[in-house]
């Protein structure tokens, strides 16, 4: 009886220590919590395509990214006046965007993580001088979300470098947009999809669009872009001016139905050529070079 009581005291003290030692730990801090969250994410991501081989090993890297959105979402909940919040709250879209572009993901349903995020950052953030990464993250949306906070930041932040990066990606969004319609009229299986991710009645309205007017907003913003912004710095190289001219350039005579730019050169037995002499006629261009 003495020796069983002995073991119970030994027990006890045991616990107490490592509770006494679990309660001195210095808690993370926001920016470790968003450290370690982003780097979970990278992990999965990683996994995904560069460990998985097969569907069957994809879904348990796919499945960690579904629960890493409401972890950020809730940790920029928590702490709105750090500075971390914001990168939470882009690091929601990104997960979300990842999700339903590279998985058969099948959304949320009410509980729209992508939506909440946003409207965050619409609320805190929409004047903050670090927006540059979160509006090329929403120019790869389709959501009427991503819109209304590019439409917000290039209207309402102070910042002139901010607006003329929110312009050119409200540009590529609506562009990529446009382009992804015309995917869902030729892909009713993707329309579906595209039904449950965003809701038939947002789908509809865009598909009843006219796709002209859509295109020439796009444009209108990617002149608007090069003339007001054009020296305003791209991150990771180009600036403004550069990508929103090369940009009107595929939209204006690289799209398919737009005239092609005139050609004029040899021919493979050294004759002049022309393009413009064979309008009207089918024409097969091959182009190749020796090195």
């Amino acid at each position: 009886m003495g020796r069983m009581v002995g073991g119970i005291l030994l027990l006890l003290l045991g616990m107490s220590v490592a509770a006494g030692d679990k309660g001195g730990d210095k808690p993370a801090t926001p920016a470790e919590q968003y450290q370690a969250l982003a780097k979970e994410f990278q992990e999965a991501v990683n996994a995904f395509y560069l460990k998985a081989t097969v569907d069957e090993e994809r879904v348990e890297p796919r499945a960690r990214i579904v629960k890493l959105s409401p972890r950020l979402l809730e940790l920029a909940e928590k702490n709105p006046k750090d500075p971390i919040a914001l990168d939470a709250l882009v690091q929601v879209v990104v997960a979300e965007l990842w999700l339903m572009g590279n998985t058969e993901y099948p959304g949320r349903g009410q509980d729209n993580l992508e939506a909440r995020a946003i409207a965050l950052l619409l609320r805190d953030h929409v004047q903050s001088d670090r927006l540059g990464e979160a509006c090329r993250r929403m120019s790869y949306g389709f959501s009427r979300e991503c819109e209304t906070f590019l439409r917000a930041v290039q209207e309402k932040n102070p910042r002139r470098d901010v607006r003329g990066l929110a312009c050119l990606r409200l540009a590529q969004f609506l562009n990529g947009r446009v382009q992804r319609l015309d995917l869902l009229r030729e892909r009713p299986d993707m329309a579906r999809r595209y039904e449950g991710l965003f809701g038939k009645g947002y789908l509809t309205e865009l598909l009843r669009q006219d796709r002209a007017k859509a295109v020439k907003e796009a444009e209108a913003l990617f002149e608007r872009a090069a003339e007001q912004y054009g020296d305003v710095k791209v991150p990771y190289g180009d600036t403004v001016g550069v990508k929103a001219r090369a940009e009107l350039h595929e939209i204006r005579h690289l799209s398919v139905g737009a005239e092609v730019q005139e050609i004029e050169g040899p021919d493979q037995d050294g004759k002049r050529l022309k393009l413009s002499d064979y309008r009207g006629k089918v024409v097969l261009l091959y182009f190749w070079s020796q090195y």
